[in-house]
């Protein structure tokens, strides 16, 4: 089962690859991930460098997958984190695989049911196998939680995105706020999702994606949109304090202080 399970991880890593590289290529109802990006421009959108992401994302993920077949057919010591997994690594990839078609075909609310879901099963991967509130061996750390950090950390701030674009779509007037009042609530609902992952979960690696995204809006509305791009830069500094607060007043924790610790013991 372990084998079946690490195979099939590393298939759906690929496929999830091959889609979102293939949407570039404009084939998927002639236009592109970016194009419809555009098209639905909202205010909480980043500027455009900061889905360059995905690249450390897909990389992560292809080492990671890589690094369970390995796993799985030497008879390596470090299985348990395939096992817990379980499905839900495969249906959080095949999810974002499904995410690229139903956005390019223009399906905006469908692609925010699925972005939700992606997330959910990225959480529950997360749940299932303790990460980040145990001491796990380095090779874990590195190759299982880092990727799962990075990939659930910028779904969660997507998230955000996908559904003030599909407001964008149905023309929704913003009720009682305006549309720069709604972009600085968003911004502070992925500063406080971000600062519990730091302290609930120890995830510094999911907030720090947080950072990136932040600064990313920051960069796109200097010198246009300055209340959001002041509140963007404002959250994205209190999620490096306390990322930085975090890390050290856990240092002993860390797999690097543990390891230098060991070299001069």
């Amino acid at each position: 089962m372990i084998k079946k399970l690490a195979v099939l991880n590393f298939v759906s890593v690929i496929l999830n690859i091959a889609i979102n590289f293939y949407a570039q290529t404009g084939r998927f109802n002639n236009t592109t991930i970016g194009e419809m990006s555009d098209k639905y421009s909202n205010l909480f959108t980043p500027a455009d460098y900061a889905f360059s992401i995905w690249g450390l994302i897909f990389l992560s993920l292809l080492v990671s997958s890589i690094f369970m077949i390995h796993q799985a057919f030497t008879g390596g010591k470090h299985t348990r984190f395939i096992k817990n997994t379980s499905i839900w690594f495969i249906v959080a990839n095949i999810g974002t695989g499904l995410w690229v078609i139903t956005w390019l075909y223009e399906f905006t609310g469908m692609s925010v049911v699925l972005m939700f879901f992606v997330l959910a099963k990225l959480l529950k991967l997360i749940i299932n196998n303790d990460m980040e509130i145990w001491d796990a061996p380095f090779k874990v750390i590195a190759f299982y939680w880092w990727p799962v950090c990075l990939y659930s950390g910028w779904i969660a701030v997507a998230s955000i995105a996908n559904m003030a674009a599909w407001l964008t779509e149905i023309g929704w007037d913003g009720a009682l706020f305006s549309e720069v009042e709604w972009t600085v609530i968003m911004i502070g609902v992925a500063v406080i999702i971000n600062l519990l992952m730091i302290y609930i979960r120890n995830m510094r690696e999911f907030a720090a994606v947080g950072v990136w995204a932040l600064i990313a809006i920051y960069i796109r509305h200097q010198g246009t949109e300055e209340f959001i791009a002041g509140t963007a830069l404002a959250g994205s500094i209190l999620l490096f304090l306390n990322i930085a607060y975090h890390g050290f007043k856990n240092r002993k924790q860390t797999p690097f202080y543990r390891m230098m610790h060991r070299e001069s013991s």
